[in-house]
């Protein structure tokens, strides 16, 4: 029997928290209006996770990264036809990228899209104990620990609500300051900021610096917000102006549904 319930009530650090220490093996669905994710769990651990609105294709990223060219996505996309085989296994059969990279990859990957629907402050799950994912379309070649997941989950809504005040979205355009701040002048990079640093022209969005830097929405804010906060840089609204969305913080949890859902997943 599934186990239904809302994220509004029961959130999503703490369901995954129970799938950790309980060893559960399962599916795990995430619906908030015409939004969808899945995850799957072995054994307590994280195999796989896809969202609808940010679903892509392993492939895609690897070309957009930088890892593969696009002749040999074409390549491996070829061979996949009339076979099992996954695009992973592909590439690294012809030698395109190594199981390392590849992994590392996949990983990141999955981890940016759970660290995505940590922000969701409702949304309905259905939990399906026992279903497991075919050998081939397991995507992390090696199953990922939920804990660590959680704790940067966490910290990330944490630091999005402070990121947000600043940069509401990421149409909006960074450009340097006429007149730094006096304490810009102590700032070190780290070659991730540096790569975000020397995108910054006055014209291009945000939105634009993440696509052509390779980082994560949630890096290239932040780093943004660091520029923001030592001075150095000033964000503006483009032309239209975009309409930014703040969603309301969630409802604390309703304690008594909360035991329920607890007894119910140490049940199965």
């Amino acid at each position: 029997m599934a186990l239904v319930g809302n994220l509004r009530d029961f959130a999503l650090a703490d369901f995954l928290y129970l799938i950790d220490r309980g060893y559960k093996t399962g599916s795990l669905q995430l619906k908030r209006q015409t939004d969808l994710a899945m995850l799957y769990f072995d054994k307590g651990k994280l195999l796989y996770a896809t969202h609808a609105e940010n679903n892509e294709r392993l492939g895609e990223m690897l070309l957009r990264t930088g890892k593969i060219n696009q002749q040999q996505v074409d390549h491996a996309i070829h061979l996949q036809q009339g076979n099992s085989h996954s695009i992973g296994t592909i590439l690294i059969d012809q030698g395109y990228i190594s199981r390392e990279d590849l992994q590392r990859h996949i990983q990141m990957q999955i981890e940016e899209t759970v660290y995505g629907l940590f922000g969701w402050p409702d949304g309905e799950f259905c939990f399906n104990a026992g279903v497991k994912l075919d050998k081939d379309d397991v995507q992390s070649l090696v199953p990922l620990g939920v804990e660590n997941l959680i704790m940067e989950g966490v910290r990330r809504v944490d630091e999005w609500g402070r990121i947000k005040d600043h940069i509401p979205n990421t149409d909006m355009i960074p450009r340097f300051v006429d007149q730094p701040h006096e304490k810009a002048k102590s700032i070190n990079l780290t070659p991730d900021e540096w790569r975000v640093f020397a995108r910054i022209n006055g014209r291009d969005s945000i939105k634009e610096i993440i696509s052509r830097t390779n980082l994560s929405e949630f890096d290239v804010s932040r780093i943004i917000y660091g520029f923001i906060s030592a001075g150095l840089v000033e964000v503006t609204r483009p032309r239209p102006v975009a309409t930014a969305v703040r969603t309301s913080a969630a409802a604390g949890p309703k304690r008594s549904l909360v035991s329920r859902i607890i007894n119910r997943i140490r049940g199965m």
